[in-house]
């Protein structure tokens, strides 16, 4: 019988180290590339698949309505709505509140905003965004527990024909201020949310800074609120509705009056303030 010698047994078992070592290498550098690529990879198609799932079923249509509810504020004195907002910016935790002067003028300071989840803010007046005289005032709030999306600004030039969503507080419609409303599936605490059509895109501005002429029935109440087109990108603030109980402003900007036909469209047109008067 043959013998192994020692020196060819202590090669064997050398070799039989060196190939154990060399895959311990491999497998110590390929485990965490293959970690790192299943991480890279897989996912951001998981968050991206969960936030599909989450809008499967939505509408268009509903993601504005949801928008509409997200952004519009209900503008408070003394205990009672005046009127309606919309949130435009944010500051670390500092917002920027626009609404119709003639909101906050039909009232007095102090002001409260009240936002979707039903949380009641104190708020300031400050300087309107503008030196045109235009019907447009701002007011700021803070919040150090909560964070709340702003309005979108449109980038492209609302126009004639253009879909478009006004939303608002109608007065006599759920009046009361509401709290603790988190769910922004549920009733919309009595915001209302109309559509139609532009019908006016005016190059001189009627007096106040009212530009865009719309058919969707705005009321009383929903003035300040925010005009949106079918991306949900802010393209104005209303202001005026169609046949009010009052004469509307027949002046334009340059001290011209109407013709006798835009005065009737005028009249018959719900109105809001460009949203490139208020930048």
């Amino acid at each position: 019988m043959s013998k192994i010698a020692p020196h060819d047994s202590a090669k064997r078992t050398l070799r039989e180290r060196i190939t154990a070592l060399e895959w311990q290498y491999w497998i110590a550098r390929l485990v965490p590339m293959l970690y790192v690529t299943i991480l890279t990879l897989g996912l951001p198609r998981i968050l991206t698949q969960s936030f599909v799932v989450s809008e499967l079923g939505v509408t268009p249509e509903q993601k504005i309505q949801r928008h509409l509810r997200a952004i519009s504020i209900k503008v408070i004195a003394h205990g009672e709505r005046i009127g309606s907002g919309v949130l435009l910016e944010r500051h670390d935790r500092v917002y920027t509140v626009i609404t119709n002067a003639h909101v906050v003028q039909a009232s007095s300071a102090p002001y409260q905003l009240q936002t979707h989840d039903g949380q009641i803010y104190a708020a300031a007046l400050i300087a309107p965004p503008t030196r045109h005289n235009r019907d447009l005032s701002m007011l700021r709030f803070q919040s150090h527990q909560r964070s709340y999306i702003t309005a979108k600004l449109a980038t492209v030039a609302p126009k004639i024909g253009d879909r478009v969503w006004a939303a608002g507080f109608p007065i006599g419609t759920n009046d009361k201020v509401d709290r603790h409303l988190n769910d922004l599936e549920k009733a919309p605490w009595g915001l209302d949310t109309v559509d139609g059509q532009i019908t006016h895109m005016l190059p001189i501005a009627i007096v106040g800074g009212y530009g865009i002429g719309f058919d969707a029935a705005i009321r009383k109440g929903m003035s300040g609120g925010p005009l949106v087109d079918r991306s949900g990108d802010l393209i104005g603030i209303n202001g005026v509705h169609a046949n009010p109980l009052w004469d509307t402003s027949e002046i334009l900007e340059n001290g011209a009056t109407a013709s006798d036909e835009l005065k009737e469209q005028i009249h018959n047109s719900s109105w809001a303030i460009p949203i490139e008067y208020v930048l």
